[in-house]
């Protein structure tokens, strides 16, 4: 074991997959939304279980599911700024009319109920009348988790091996 990691080809290769699972892992974290994975959501509304989970497209389609009643609803949406907003129009012109609205009205759109939730690629936040409901995105969080221990075991070992390095030069 001290002949591998005091290797130069060791150092190389440590420090080569540490910089691409570093740039992976900033890319899943930092995103502003997690496309293609699920945000999930249980809720109890007056003694009854309510779970929902919100997929969203890269190219601006948003699937949202009530598991209770096995209803799925297809929607548009437009992100800007944090901010998810539930696109009401249908056609692409109108879709083109509502975001030239949205950023023009940005702050109004905000306020408008059931029409933009925050989000990032670790929840969606819903706030209506006062209550909030948040979807999250198990895969960011333990995607985070998981590559974080990778990342630091990796450190460890190129740390190791500089050491070791040091020790037979």
């Amino acid at each position: 074991m001290k002949n591998i990691l005091s290797s130069a080809k060791t150092l190389i290769v440590l420090l080569v997959v540490t910089l691409i699972l570093l740039g992976v892992y900033a890319y899943i974290v930092a995103r502003p939304i997690s496309y293609d994975m699920e945000y999930r959501a249980e809720i109890v509304y007056g003694g009854v279980s309510f779970e929902g989970t919100m997929i969203f497209d890269e190219d601006g389609n948003l699937n949202i599911k009530n598991t209770n009643f096995n209803q799925e609803v297809n929607y548009r949406y437009y992100y800007k700024d944090g901010y998810v907003f539930y696109l009401n129009a249908i056609s692409n012109e109108e879709c083109d009319k509502e975001i030239e609205s949205i950023n023009q009205n940005f702050d109004k759109a905000i306020k408008t109920p059931f029409y933009a939730d925050k989000i990032n690629a670790f929840e969606v936040v819903a706030e209506d009348n006062g209550y909030e409901t948040v979807y999250t995105c198990t895969f960011t969080y333990v995607f985070a988790i998981v590559g974080s221990i990778i990342e630091l075991v990796l450190l460890g070992l190129i740390i190791t091996s500089v050491i070791m390095r040091k020790k037979t030069n």
